[in-house]
């Protein structure tokens, strides 16, 4: 029993031993009996009690619901141009510094340079820089990691470079119902989108958030279009842009994954809160929303590969008058080795619903070739590095009018070019095609820098 204590010794911080009881070898805990070490474990479960402060570790999630609420403890990723460098591997060892005392989070800073050089309705160019640090912090799990406490948080900040002193982006120069430079959604000042406190139970297979939500780190994921750093830049790619999905305000949202295939979220939330206000002052029965999703998860869909097939529908009530929704979301690869796969959102909101977004239809789809497509240098192994091409097409709702063109018609091009393990850029090319409120189509050319730690 000398052995199994001073195993407990070692890992029970106050329980020591007098310098005449410890063992006068150094016998490896791989050299050990395993009845032995089974005991220092139990006994070491026992004295630290069923909960496990701040753990280094998060509870166990059903594999879904671990990317939804579980950012990685890793922000390097394969470069073949700088493979190495000093900023990078300082923010990996913070990343893990901070993830001993249980907190992830994903830091991404972004330099967006846009230019609508035909545009008609005000300024052509605009240089802005954004910021997000959102994550996850783990405060308690129990021992046998069957459920947990977290809380979620986002912080948000730009436009910056002087882009506040002007009064107009890409979205309103142009006239667009869709939004071109999406990475443009911030205010002069800090916000915050989200803040939460979660909890995980039943073996990880169940999840409660409930506070300020943005809904886009939950809803509507897509693996090959999902954000505007990466990924499409145009906001219509990244999630549904007729669904009522809404960021910074008060609500509640459970998911539930039974088994390795299927998951259901549910979202309850209020409409309309504006950015740095308290989200408590807007609270109204007539402006509230509800959105459900299930998603089928297969590991070889027709042949082809992985694909994730999801259906959500909405229920809102905006100034009194409650509308309907039903959208759909696929993913799916063309191959089981192939780098290429396809990927499509449609909705279809009645008028009342279509009066939260002002999109009352809506339909996007794309190609996405990820990398290793090649042999050697660009698109080789870096996992950040891809090709897309999307197009999109939306129907205004009559709360858009008076507007020159009621359906309008997008498409983009963009890749992405790792430079070093936290850092790409991202060259990008649309046109939009009978914009909603403007006379002509018009061409945006986007250059983006993204530092992602």
């Amino acid at each position: 029993m000398k052995i199994a204590y001073s195993l407990c010794a070692l890992m029970i911080p106050g329980l020591s031993l007098q310098a005449q009881q410890q063992p006068r070898n150094n016998t490896s805990i791989s050299e050990m009996p395993e009845s032995l070490i089974q005991e220092a474990k139990a006994e070491s479960r026992s004295l630290a009690g069923p909960w496990v402060a701040l753990p280094s570790k998060p509870q166990k999630l059903m594999p879904y619901l671990q990317g939804l609420f579980v950012p990685s403890n890793n922000c390097l990723r394969p470069s073949w141009m700088i493979e190495n460098d000093a900023l990078s591997q300082s923010a990996q060892q913070i990343k893990e510094q901070a993830d001993s005392i249980g907190l992830r989070y994903d830091l991404t800073m972004a330099f967006n340079y846009a230019s609508a050089p035909s545009a008609s309705l005000g300024q052509k160019d605009f240089i802005a820089f954004n910021g997000s640090f959102s994550g996850s912090w783990f405060l308690l799990k129990t021992a046998d990691e069957s459920s947990g406490l977290f809380m979620s948080f986002e912080l948000d900040w730009g436009p910056g470079l002087n882009f506040n002193e002007r009064s107009e982006g890409i979205q309103e120069s142009i006239g667009s119902l869709s939004n071109p430079q999406s990475s443009n959604r911030g205010g002069k000042d800090v916000f915050l989108p989200e803040l939460t406190m979660g909890m995980s139970a039943f073996e990880g297979k169940f999840v409660m958030l409930a506070g300020t939500i943005d809904s886009s780190n939950y809803m509507d994921q897509n693996a090959y279009s999902d954000s505007w750093a990466g990924d499409l830049i145009n906001e219509s790619f990244n999630y549904n842009s007729a669904l009522p999905l809404q960021w910074a305000n008060l609500g509640i949202l459970t998911a539930y994954q039974p088994c390795k295939s299927f998951y259901m979220l549910h979202l309850t939330s209020s409409v309309g809160t504006d950015l740095n206000h308290n989200p408590f002052n807007n609270l109204n029965h007539d402006y509230w929303s509800h959105v459900s999703e299930m998603g089928y998860i297969l590991d070889d869909a027709f042949g082809l590969g992985k694909g994730t097939y999801r259906l959500l529908s909405s229920v809102s009530k905006n100034e009194g008058h409650t509308g309907f929704g039903i959208a759909y979301n696929v993913e799916q690869k063309l191959g089981k080795n192939s780098p290429l796969g396809v990927f499509s959102r449609a909705a279809w909101m009645d008028e009342d619903g279509a009066s939260i977004t002002g999109v009352k239809k809506t339909l996007s789809a794309g190609l996405v070739l990820d990398a290793p497509f090649r042999a050697s240098g660009w698109g080789s192994k870096a996992n950040n590095e891809q090709i897309a091409l999307g197009m999109l097409w939306e129907r205004a709702a009559h709360s858009q009018q008076p507007y020159q063109h009621r359906d309008e018609y997008g498409l983009e091009l963009s890749s992405t070019i790792q430079i070093t393990p936290t850092m790409y850029i991202q060259p990008d090319i649309q046109y939009i095609f009978k914009p909603v409120h403007g006379s002509s189509s018009e061409l945006i050319l986007q250059l983006q820098t993204v530092f992602s730690f």
